[in-house]
């Protein structure tokens, strides 16, 4: 009985949290703030990158250059980040924007990460009208890597404006904004394009519960509803405007790591079974509950599609070296299974597999791999502390 009260207990005490006003708003600024203090951004390597003579971020370096000059950047070499980056254009505009200053968009990257899980929390209590339930959920999502990533991206990848803008494009029923914000995401990243895909998989699976019809016509048919063909103009004008502005300004331009599955050779794959569990954590619960709901349910058109699309994640991660990076573009995949979860699924349960989801993300400790066996923890702010101190103590502790 003791764990069943503590339980009880838990469950009054967080509803009681929440039970004021602007609730949504203090579930996501205390999420955050739990997530941050337990894996603290890397903000020694922006101080060293802005310290005269320290080691500057090249990716940042070469954001600047394309602001400068967009379809003829300097110092392009022939570099496994800089030869990726000619087609990502949403950090060079932000720079020319903003006259190349660093800290104003990263602040920007940090709302626009706190506004993605204040609507995943919005969404999720719009779905089940439980407050407990929606703080759980962002609970969880802030302690993965999928949130941790837009806090602690300091290097110029700018992935958190590609999360933020394909969760707008998920959650929007306006074609033109979501043509805009798959654009913008697009243009971040290359791993947004085919984040699409998962996106055509959630509306595909939500209008399956909603008009009740799991039929591999009914499947087959929803991939061009008016929000799917969305994706495909947006996927047909983005690489038109890629194939020319590559013939045209790059015509001798290619990429070393196309065909190579990296993270198969002896120097990558040993991150990516941790990756897998690391990317999504506690998560995992929800996803696999969500697939053995669909398959007791027999819904088995519906597994094939999100096995399918979970193949597809995985496969071109390998090709990168930033594994982690290319799983977190699967994050429709979380709220995908929460839709089938609360059509199918009772409150209590849903709360129990929340409890202990909440829970594992967040003692689980933050790592992401970065190729070449890096395994890179994110340490706890009193952890940074210590590092802090002992580096201008010369105890060296932590060499």
């Amino acid at each position: 009985m003791i764990l069943e009260n503590f339980y009880r207990s838990f469950f009054s005490w967080i509803e009681l949290r929440l039970s004021g006003g602007n609730w949504l708003w203090k579930a996501t600024l205390v999420s955050v703030a739990i997530a941050l203090f337990l894996a603290f951004p890397p903000y020694t390597l922006l101080i060293d990158h802005f310290r005269p003579g320290g080691v500057k971020l090249d990716a940042w370096v070469f954001i600047h250059n394309q602001a400068q000059d967009l379809f003829h950047p300097k110092d392009m070499d022939y570099d496994v980040r800089r030869e990726n980056m000619i087609f990502r254009w949403t950090l060079p505009l932000f720079s020319f924007l903003t006259n190349g200053n660093i800290l104003i968009i990263l602040f920007a990257q940090a709302i626009a990460g706190i506004v993605f899980l204040k609507r995943i929390g919005n969404y999720v209590y719009s779905l089940c009208e439980d407050k407990a339930v929606a703080a759980l959920v962002i609970l969880s999502v802030a302690n993965t890597f999928v949130s941790v990533w837009t806090f602690a991206d300091v290097h110029g990848y700018g992935d958190g404006f590609a999360y933020f803008f394909l969760l707008a494009a998920l959650l929007s029923s306006n074609p033109i904004h979501i043509f805009l914000f798959l654009q913008v995401a697009f243009f971040t990243d290359e791993r947004a394009v085919i984040a699409g895909g998962y996106l055509m998989l959630w509306w595909m699976v939500t209008k399956a519960y909603e008009k009740n019809d799991f039929s591999f016509s009914g499947i087959f048919r929803r991939f061009f509803v008016k929000e799917c063909l969305v994706v495909w103009v947006a996927w047909i004008i983005y690489f038109g405007i890629r194939i020319y502005v590559q013939g045209k300004y790059f015509p001798n331009h290619s990429y070393s790591t196309i065909g190579t599955p990296v993270l198969f050779a002896n120097a990558h794959r040993n991150g990516l079974g941790s990756s897998i569990w690391a990317t999504f954590e506690g998560i995992w619960l929800i996803i696999l509950a969500a697939f053995l709901v669909l398959w007791l349910t027999k819904r088995y058109w519906l597994v094939l599609a999100l096995l399918v699309g979970f193949i597809v994640l995985t496969a071109t991660g390998i090709y990168v070296h930033d594994l982690d990076r290319a799983l977190a573009y699967g994050f429709p995949f979380i709220l995908l299974s929460l839709h089938i979860l609360v059509k199918t699924t009772s409150l209590p349960t849903i709360r129990q597999i929340l409890f202990f989801t909440a829970v594992v993300c967040v003692i689980h400790l933050q790592v992401f791999y970065m190729g070449y066996n890096r395994i890179l923890w994110l340490e706890p702010l009193p952890v940074k502390m210590l590092m802090y101190i002992d580096h201008f103590a010369g105890w060296h502790f932590f060499k």
